[in-house]
């Protein structure tokens, strides 16, 4: 056997060797992430399954990330094929075995092809000629896969060293081959490509060029032909010559759909001066179009679609380029999600000559004449889509009616029109009425009641986007009318929910019962419900001290049943009754969640008991009843209620929205706000009456002011993390100094030495 480094000879348009690994980038982001979500058009509609992976794929190499194993993408089928071929006389499963595991069984292998002509009985009858095909091709086809399915590291290319077959062994493959007594023309066709694989693996790669011209006219055109036609493509490659392996790669194309994406991946790109060259030299025009078709995908599709349709016009290899294009050309005006807008008016003056329009003029013109393609619905509806950016409604609804003509039954292909036709008449809103409402409600009903509720993300229907266009669309509209309610229920912005009178616009537009059959469906659709509102409102009232009016609002707050939006399975939002991790009124020298989290607790505390206690408490303070520990444990519970402390989960809403570590602009005031707690703190210590109560009032006074410092240096700053943290993080707290001149003598003292490093720290460079 010889060696040879893989930098010197490995060639990255050959097959198995080449897509050994099949490892594509694929794009994922903030969890689920689907083409749905970035485009409206559906390729899948119009392209069959063989063209899948080509489809346009912005993040990815192809489409799903087009996972390729060259080494094993044929498996099912060579099982299937030998299975049937077998006739039960051997069982699927040990068929599969040793096809598929032959290093594993090389042993059994040999001594099954020894006993071809022994007289040692097996469990196979090797007096069967099948069988006997059968053995003789697993005994060839074993020694071939040490160097075809040599697989190497993705990442390690540069050094690593691939196998390489003997020319010899390879021409004594072929010499098995020729010498074959059997007629059997299943068994001698796949002998026949075991030659052709050994050649293509061997230090002479090119001689499976003469091997393949010499004997494949002799040979079914069936897949194998194909894979073999795709070694002699890959031998060309190597050599270096890019027109004649383009070439056979475009016949692997036109010929074997399983073969598309293998084919287009080891086409070498070429100017359009030189793929013209090329062509001209093929004399089927189907084999052309796939030339251009492949030569469309790595270039200007649009051009290449202009070749396809002069060579032979209903070529489908141009259904799915015209995909690509199409989705090449929304991608660049779907921006509605990242980009936020003023106005219709603004986002459509926007999308001027955003599209292709000398591409998009010709596939108007070829849409005229749809007896000339092959797919009509999808040249009817490429331009009536792109149309409707353009501001032609009359031009896109004339061209969806056409497409419906044309759909012949397509489930896919009529969603896809509906959709369209909703984008077509939402885009000529100026302003949304009973009328306008009317109009679209059947459509919107159709999608969120027939289509999402039966939907996965494995269906290729592509609505996601549009419909968050829509809503989106919508809320613009109905914002520059004033209705900011239905606005929000379109198209949600919890800035909405920061004025107090916009919940109660709110609050009365979900309870009044004289609701249009539109606006209903919407605030069916709505994310949030009443209860998100009074708890919402009682939260806020509780970072404002009013906690007899934030009770009133929580009991409102009632738990509501609701399903998870991916699964549909219900659970119950707890809302009033929903329990605080830690208790809330404690003031410990460490502020650890966790561990308060942790503690047994005798008392369970709710959202809505949480705030009674406090109002119990105020209450006592009011009447000047052991005003010290009232005072003190509502200070606790302020200081708990924000982001430092043990209850974080009382602000956990919905409409708030906050339930990590970055807190939003909107909520700092109420989140990072100690203004409460010091409050609290500054009564007890003025009803303190031992030395120990005022130590202890000391401390959390520190802690309040260190909480202070780092929302004001660092957490209201939009990027804090890292930003600053250069400076002296140790300062010299006043309860701090506090504490330490003129409480040292209590035991309080002893435990803050005890538990807070910090404060040891402290002591250590000031006294």
């Amino acid at each position: 056997m010889i060696k040879k480094s893989l930098k010197k000879w490995y060639v990255v348009s050959s097959l198995t060797a080449l897509l050994g690994t099949g490892i594509y980038t694929y794009g994922c982001a903030d969890g689920w992430w689907s083409y749905s979500s970035i485009s409206n058009f559906t390729p899948e509609a119009f392209v069959d399954e063989s063209y899948k992976p080509l489809f346009f794929a912005p993040y990815d190499r192809f489409y799903n990330g087009g996972y390729m194993d060259n080494a094993s993408m044929f498996n099912d089928d060579i099982v299937a094929e030998w299975t049937t071929y077998l006739q039960g006389k051997l069982d699927q499963v040990e068929i599969k075995k040793y096809l598929l595991s032959s290093k594993e069984y090389a042993t059994e292998i040999d001594q099954l092809y020894a006993n071809l002509k022994g007289k040692k009985k097996t469990t196979w009858n090797l007096k069967d000629e099948r069988i006997q095909n059968f053995v003789t091709f697993l005994y060839q086809a074993k020694e071939i896969e040490n160097y075809s399915n040599d697989s190497y590291s993705y990442w390690d290319y540069e050094s690593y060293v691939a196998n390489v077959m003997e020319e010899s062994q390879a021409e004594q493959v072929e010499k098995v081959y020729k010498n074959l007594k059997s007629k059997d023309v299943f068994f001698t066709n796949r002998m026949w490509f075991q030659v052709l694989k050994a050649k293509f693996y061997s230090t002479n790669r090119a001689s499976v060029i003469a091997f393949f011209n010499e004997s494949a006219t002799k040979q079914p055109k069936n897949t194998l032909y194909y894979r073999g036609l795709g070694y002699v493509a890959g031998a060309y490659y190597q050599a270096g010559d890019f027109n004649q392996s383009n070439v056979l790669y475009a016949e692997v194309f036109n010929g074997s759909p399983s073969l598309r994406q293998v084919a287009l991946y080891n086409y070498k790109p070429m100017d359009a001066a030189s793929v013209k060259q090329v062509a001209e030299t093929i004399s089927s025009k189907e084999v052309q179009a796939a030339l251009w078709a492949m030569q469309g995908y790595y270039t200007n599709s649009i051009d290449a679609l202009k070749e396809i349709i002069a060579v032979d016009s209903k070529s489908p290899h141009a259904n799915f380029l015209l995909t690509r294009w199409v989705n090449q050309q929304e991608a660049a005006v779907l921006k509605f999600r990242e980009e936020s807008f003023k106005s219709s008016k603004e986002y459509f003056a926007s999308l001027k000559k955003t599209i292709d329009q000398p591409g998009l003029d010709w596939i108007k013109q070829i849409a005229k004449q749809p007896e000339k393609v092959d797919n009509p619905a999808l040249w009817l509806l490429a331009s009536g889509y792109l149309a409707i950016f353009q501001g032609e409604y009359k031009e896109a609804d004339a061209a969806l009616v056409k497409a419906k003509k044309e759909a012949k039954g397509n489930v896919l292909v009529e969603n896809q029109i509906r959709l369209f036709g909703l984008i077509n008449r939402i885009s000529q809103m100026k302003k949304v009425d009973a009328k306008a409402e009317e109009s679209i409600l059947s459509d919107m009903q159709w999608i969120y009641n027939d289509i999402m509720p039966h939907t996965n993300w494995e269906d290729p229907f592509r609505y996601d986007y549009a419909m968050h266009w829509v809503r989106q669309y919508l809320a613009a509209i109905y914002a520059e009318q004033g209705n900011s309610v239905m606005s929000e229920i379109m198209f949600s912005n919890l800035d909405f929910y920061g004025k107090v009178e916009n919940t109660i616009k709110m609050e009365k537009f979900l309870l009044t019962t004289q609701k249009t059959n539109f606006e209903q469906l919407m605030v069916s659709k709505y994310a949030y419900n009443l209860s998100d509102i009074y708890e919402r409102r009682a939260i806020n009232l509780f970072y404002q001290d009013k906690i007899e009016q934030a009770i009133v609002e929580m009991k409102k707050a009632e738990p509501v049943t609701a399903a998870y939006e991916y699964s549909g399975e219900p659970y119950v939002k707890t809302y009033k009754n929903t329990e605080l991790l830690g208790n809330p009124f404690n003031g410990k020298i460490q502020d650890c969640n966790d561990c308060d989290h942790e503690a047994r607790q005798t008392v369970k505390y709710t959202k809505l008991s949480f705030l009674e206690k406090i109002k119990e408490m105020q209450d006592k303070v009011t009447k000047g009843e052991d005003v010290f520990n009232n005072a003190l444990l509502v200070g606790n519970a302020f200081y708990n209620g924000t982001y430092y402390g043990n209850a974080r989960v009382f602000y956990y809403n919905a409409l708030v929205n906050e339930y990590g570590n970055f807190i939003s602009p909107s909520e700092r005031k109420y989140l990072l706000n100690m203004g409460l707690a010091k409050k609290y703190y500054g009564l007890a210590k003025k009803a303190a009456t031992t030395k120990e109560q005022k130590a202890k009032i000391a401390y959390l006074e520190a802690k309040v002011e260190r909480n202070e410092f780092y929302a004001n240096q660092y957490q209201n700053k939009d990027y804090y993390w890292g930003a600053g943290w250069d400076d002296p993080m140790f300062k010299k707290w006043k309860g701090f100094q506090e504490l330490a001149t003129l409480y040292s003598d209590t035991q309080y003292y002893q435990d803050v030495i005890n538990e807070c490093g910090y404060f040891r720290t402290y002591l250590e460079k000031n006294h």
